[in-house]
């Protein structure tokens, strides 16, 4: 029954790849970008566990089948729910040009957040003694600023690497251009590559491979793109399989051969621990029903200055491992939670809502056929906030909301700030430059 429902799962995603693409001609719908990850976490994994005889020594055969069913009934909510946010089934439509933004000022905004973010990243490495012993030894990374304001500050050079790379900015003959673009992405490939981290590697490839081709309205030929997509997943498989042997004055000798090892029995293995989570929540009755959402949004941006126990006083539960797991593990599992394992997106959105976990995949996948959609026929700040969605979905699938949402939260309201300011100026341009703010706002236009 198990083996079945995982070969349905790895069915059903291919089915819907194959149907957005060759209904869009687009390698850069949602569907095409995150349903190789669905198909690894659910089919993969369990597949390699199930022919180890690994799994069950974790969970029973029962249990398996329970979070394997709840994970193709998420699959499905989340590729139903994005086709039916696409809408029409047509390629890339025409954009629309009105208003037009104003590129000084959308410039101005992509430098200056540009900047703040390597002022946070510089102190940072200061903090940290410097590159050699932020990433000195495995797995390493600058994490000795408890500020969590300058840490998250780092995001803000993505988000001005975005801007960069808009169709309102895009010069790749301006040598200036480069050199902003090279500064902003530079921290980033630092810890992507130094630091043995998927998700920057992930964030890095995808932000600047597709907003390059959509500032052009251009797509990479599928051939081009899929080989792109399993050069870029091998090579995070490598850089995580080698984590511990990835450092500055490192000796040790790298191999691919570990890269076999990623999907091994354990209680830290997503599709293991996972399941656990599932299954503990479902007997112990324990959900949080949008608290640590909530959280995420109206607790977190406040400073640990002000609120020293701000967790402690809301959701406890979220300073271990984001709360996935839950009180009641070791006693429904007979094994405990590790701590930073992860759980991906079933488990997390099931703890979080219980059955409405499949309604919420619906949505969240209809967000991001919308943005595709408008991306595709207006352009402009559509296409930035579609690849921060886009970048975004190893979070959401292979981790949890937790990891999602205060990313999203940091690199889309500043990217819609900047848009806005940026149309509005190009309004008033438009207009002559003369008139009051309030009077060039167009009939439609927020």
């Amino acid at each position: 029954m198990l083996t079945t429902l995982v070969w349905l799962t790895i069915a059903v995603a291919v089915a819907g790849l194959l149907y957005a693409y060759f209904s869009t001609g687009d390698v850069f719908h949602p569907l095409v970008c995150t349903l190789p990850m669905f198909v690894f976490i659910y089919g993969y994994m369990p597949m390699s566990l199930i022919e180890s005889g690994e799994l069950f020594s974790y969970v029973s055969e029962d249990q398996a089948v329970f979070g394997q069913s709840l994970a193709l009934a998420v699959l499905i909510a989340f590729s139903w729910g994005c086709l039916s946010g696409t809408h029409a089934p047509s390629a890339i439509g025409p954009r629309l040009s009105f208003p037009q933004p104003d590129a000084e000022t959308l410039r101005r905004g992509a430098l200056g957040m540009g900047a703040v973010g390597m002022v946070a990243w510089l102190f940072m490495v200061s903090a940290a003694g410097g590159l050699a012993n932020a990433f000195g030894s495995g797995y390493g990374g600058l994490y000795a600023i408890e500020l969590g304001y300058v840490r998250d500050s780092v995001y803000l050079l993505l988000a001005a690497l975005l801007l960069l790379l808009s169709p309102s900015l895009s010069a790749p003959k301006s040598m200036l251009w480069w050199g902003a673009v090279i500064t902003f992405a530079t921290p980033w490939l630092i810890q992507a590559v130094l630091g043995a981290r998927r998700g920057p590697t992930f964030v890095l490839a995808v932000g600047v491979g597709v907003s390059w081709y959509m500032a052009r309205n251009e797509r990479p030929r599928l051939a081009v793109a899929a080989g792109a997509g399993v050069a870029l997943g091998l090579f995070m498989l490598f850089l995580v399989a080698n984590r511990g042997a990835i450092y500055i004055g490192s000796n040790e000798e790298l191999s691919t051969d570990k890269m076999a090892d990623i999907a091994n029995a354990a209680e830290s293995n997503e599709y293991i621990f996972g399941t656990g989570c599932i299954i503990t929540a479902d007997q112990t009755g324990k959900f949080f029903w949008g608290k640590r959402v909530l959280a995420q949004i109206f607790v977190r941006p406040i400073p640990r200055a002000i609120w020293p126990t701000k967790y402690a006083d809301t959701v406890p539960e979220l300073e271990q491992n984001a709360g996935v797991a839950g009180e009641g593990m070791q006693a429904v599992m007979g094994w405990k939670e590790v701590p930073g394992a992860a759980a991906a997106m079933v488990a997390d959105t099931w703890v979080e809502f219980a059955w409405g976990c499949i309604p919420f995949a619906y949505l969240c996948g209809w967000v991001y056929g919308y943005f595709w959609r408008r991306a595709t026929v207006d352009g402009a700040r559509w296409i930035t906030q579609y690849v921060i969605l886009l970048l975004l979905s190893v979070y959401l699938i292979t981790q949890s909301l937790e990891a999602v949402l205060f990313r999203l939260i940091i690199l889309s309201l500043p990217v819609q700030w900047i848009w806005n300011r940026s149309e509005r100026q190009g309004v008033l341009q438009s207009l002559g430059g003369n008139l009051p703010q309030e009077t060039v706002r167009p009939e439609g236009y927020a």
